[in-house]
């Protein structure tokens, strides 16, 4: 009896089977553009091509390395982008208030374009008070004052990062931030310690941050960097969008995701990313 009913399961089973032949389009590769446009940095951007999804490696490298990358700045051509260790460089930082088109050609793909928008420059103001009193344990602790002025009328978005300097080993850390600020409550911080948020809460406002830290983390000079980027509502979400797949592993296991893109005849994201910066000594 036993024998019969696991007879009857397997042709069950096998009779479930189906031949599904699908009829996909050809693939069709495109060019793919990613960057940041800070106006603190020198323009860059690296070139690659599209893989079909299925396919995750490929022997002949997925960068490209003889493309022509062509910069305009205010619709004047100031340049082309020369290939150096994975990115196209231009020698020159993106402007504030300057806009920007990048067109990518190589070999019979059609010209990739992506036009971008640096924002104003935005001032910060920070300051210092290195004791403000004792933690519970008697350790002294210091106060750290960021201000800065939200452009009103427009929707902003902004990257906040602080960095403290070890002078023991002469290297930059991400501070730590414990606040009860909206901007920072249930907010995920980014890998590189840095956090992302609009100005729904602040539009067209001075936004002051305040933040306690152990004096002794701001032991000698420089003492901290203060970087405030702000950039559109587009990048803005792509950079969401890496973040929340980043987190989530990011492995093969993973939903894949469609990311936002500002190329046309390719993929990719180039943001425009304004960069107000302070250091205190």
């Amino acid at each position: 009896m036993r024998q019969t009913i696991i007879l009857a399961l397997i042709l069950a089973a096998s009779a479930c089977d189906k031949k599904i032949d699908l009829d996909l389009p050809n693939y069709s590769s495109k060019l793919v553009v990613n960057g940041e446009f800070d106006s603190d940095k020198t323009m860059e951007v690296q070139v690659s091509r599209s893989l079909p999804i299925l396919q995750t490696t490929d022997s002949t490298g997925y960068l490209i390395q003889n493309a022509t990358v062509k910069i305009f700045e205010n619709g004047i051509d100031i340049g082309n982008a020369t290939y150096f260790s994975g990115k196209y460089v231009l020698a020159q930082k993106p402007k504030n208030g300057a806009t920007y088109r990048i067109e990518v050609s190589s070999g019979n793909y059609p010209v990739a374009k992506a036009n971008l928008s640096i924002p104003n420059n935005m001032p910060i103001t920070a300051s210092y008070n290195d004791s403000i009193g004792l933690d519970a344990s008697g350790f002294p602790l210091g106060e750290l004052t960021i201000s800065f002025k939200d452009q009103p009328d427009v929707k902003n978005y902004y990257r906040f990062l602080v960095n403290y300097y070890n002078s023991g080993i002469l290297t930059w850390f991400p501070l730590n931030i414990n606040s009860n600020d909206i901007l920072f409550l249930n907010n995920e911080k980014q890998k590189d310690g840095s956090y992302l948020f609009s100005d729904v809460t602040f539009s067209g406002k001075t936004k002051t941050l305040k933040f306690v830290v152990q004096s002794s983390i701001a032991d000698g000079t420089p003492k901290f960097e203060i970087s405030i980027k702000s950039f559109d509502e587009n990048f803005y979400e792509y950079l969401q969008q890496s973040n929340n797949y980043s987190q989530s592993s990011g492995g093969f296991s993973s939903d894949p995701i469609i990311l936002r893109t500002n190329v046309t005849n390719g993929l990719g994201m180039v943001g425009g990313v304004s960069n107000s910066k302070d250091t205190i000594f």
